[in-house]
């Protein structure tokens, strides 16, 4: 953080009540004329919400653990946010190990979005955009890392993280606020997303209960799209719903049918049909995401396009 400290007005410290010399470090070596250090119990995105309602700048950075961003990026993202007037301005970021050593790009949805549609230079993406993207890519989120972003303040402290997603609160936070977020994606790249083992073992029963949840979701923003696209792209989002709810029926019995087949063999051979339908399935839902994609890029007939791009000063 030395690198751009100086940028920031304030900055705000959320401790988890570490025990590894943490709170000591920060204390010995961050420095900063405006900072407040907050000690909490464990929660991520509970502990995202109480740093953030104690901000007060007209932006906000979140500096998550292990991930790093550039100076130079910052100021592009604060320039691009302004110029925009953007609320979200997103960034694909490179990924290392802990080791830091580059590793293959995960292929997130900001970097899929930037080659479909981004023509080398920042964009905004219309509400109905924002909203689509946010539901077809979903239980991956368009908004990538958090630590490769820059939020606009008061958009962020009126809409807390949701707590009860696990590590998809930003997939659902941006479900729910898509159509009154104004987004901007950028395809330079100035940041690092430090890819680690996640401590935490989800059951079975567990993620069904995760994707029902997210599932639920996907239902509410469905019907907030219905009042605000054209009939094309409403009958396109319905079509995807129907295709959806199948991969995931598919998807829960053939888990169910190989935990069986384990222990009767011959419960194999329904596991294999399962298996092929989940496949059929995906595959016509992926398809099915590319003509919603090619019906957003074309835009509107007589109307703005949904990806709008910014021009920045040389």
């Amino acid at each position: 953080m030395h690198q751009w400290s100086d940028l920031a007005d304030e900055i705000i410290v959320v401790d988890s009540r570490s025990t590894d010399g943490t709170l000591e470090f920060i204390r010995t070596h961050l420095k900063h004329p405006n900072i407040r250090i907050i000690e909490r119990d464990r929660g991520l995105y509970e502990s995202w919400n109480e740093g953030i309602a104690a901000t007060t700048g007209d932006w906000v950075y979140i500096s998550t653990a292990g991930d790093t961003i550039e100076r130079e990026q910052l100021l592009h993202l604060r320039e691009l946010g302004e110029r925009a007037n953007a609320d979200v301005i997103i960034s694909p970021p490179r990924f290392v190990n802990e080791n830091d050593l580059t590793i293959p790009s995960l292929n997130w949805p900001p970097r899929k979005i930037i080659n479909k549609f981004g023509y080398h230079k920042p964009f905004v993406l219309s509400k109905v955009a924002s909203a689509y993207l946010a539901y077809i890519y979903c239980p991956c989120c368009i908004l990538g890392s958090s630590a490769s972003n820059l939020y606009r303040g008061n958009a962020l402290r009126k809409r807390p993280f949701p707590t009860e997603f696990r590590g998809a609160g930003d997939t659902v936070w941006l479900m729910r606020h898509s159509t009154t977020l104004r987004l901007c994606i950028t395809p330079k790249v100035g940041s690092e997303f430090c890819v680690h083992p996640k401590p935490d073992k989800i059951t079975p029963e567990e993620y069904e209960l995760f994707m029902n949840g997210l599932s639920k979701e996907k239902d509410v923003l469905a019907l907030k799209l219905r009042e605000i696209v054209s009939s094309a792209l409403w009958i396109s989002l319905a079509e995807e719903s129907k295709l959806y709810s199948r991969v995931k029926n598919l998807h829960h019995k053939r888990r169910v049918a190989w935990k069986k087949a384990k222990s009767k063999p011959l419960n194999l051979l329904k596991w294999m049909r399962l298996m092929s339908g989940y496949i059929f399935a995906r595959t016509k839902l992926s398809l099915h995401r590319k003509k919603i994609l090619s019906h957003l890029k074309a835009g509107e007939p007589q109307g703005p396009s949904h990806f709008q791009q910014v021009n920045l000063l040389p």
